[in-house]
């Protein structure tokens, strides 16, 4: 399958998820027990290196990794029925309920039981699994905005190529390096404020990502590529 060409309104509600994802990611591990909510590797990571030291693992890191794979499973599930254009939408407010959910838990009085912080941590693994099921099963790309490694190096190789190759080599690298800069710096700035936040805002600081995963609604659902998205959806899509 070829991915289709990403609208410039795509773009922007990709920034804006990047950056959500950045904020989700790092005030999770700050405050929900050192869980990755935005990503699985890093849970994967420290999961393996407890079990070489026979430590016993947080729960809420036991949990993140099938809680996600379910999550995405859902997701994928309610894009594919609900088509393109209102899957977007459906999927964009289901992150926005999760992200809320996160915020009234997280606020809750001190001396509440371990079990509300796992709930806490696991509704904000299934925000960004819902995330990561939207990008690909309803704009259908291929770019992340939880995961920077491969952004920060098609990023790299993109400039090597603009630098030092022929015209139409260049056009594709310049292309590439539009899409994934505004990424890796919208995920970078929204960890520079989740950090900020956590430290200033304590359990507060969840009401940002929750705050722009409203915005998110909205410009998901009028981006221009909607309506090519849609002609293109998985349900009605016979042959790529």
């Amino acid at each position: 399958m070829t991915e289709a060409p990403l609208a410039d309104g795509d773009l922007g509600l990709l920034v804006l998820l990047s950056a959500i994802a950045g904020l989700v990611d790092v005030t999770g591990f700050l405050q929900l027990g050192h869980v990755f909510t935005a990503h699985i590797t890093g849970n994967l990571v420290l999961l393996l290196a407890g079990s070489v030291r026979a430590a016993s693992p947080p729960l809420a890191q036991l949990l993140s990794i099938p809680v996600f794979a379910v999550a995405v499973a859902a997701a994928c599930l309610i894009a594919r029925r609900s088509g393109a254009l209102l899957g977007r939408s459906v999927l964009l407010i289901a992150q926005a309920l999760f992200l809320f959910l996160v915020l009234v838990l997280a606020v809750q009085p001190q001396g509440q039981p371990p079990s509300v912080g796992v709930v806490a941590a696991m509704a904000a693994v299934a925000a960004m699994a819902f995330q990561n099921a939207l990008i690909q099963v309803s704009l259908r790309a291929s770019w992340s905005t939880s995961v920077m490694t491969g952004n920060f190096v098609t990023a790299i190789v993109s400039l090597v190529g603009l630098l030092w190759t022929r015209s139409e080599a260049r056009r594709e690298s310049l292309q590439k390096l539009r899409v994934t800069m505004p990424l890796v710096l919208g995920f970078t700035a929204g960890c520079l404020i989740g950090a900020t936040g956590a430290s200033r805002l304590g359990p507060w600081t969840w009401s940002i990502p929750a705050a722009l995963s409203v915005v998110a609604v909205p410009t998901g659902a009028r981006t221009p590529g909607s309506r090519a998205q849609q002609a293109s959806s998985p349900v009605k899509r016979t042959r790529s």
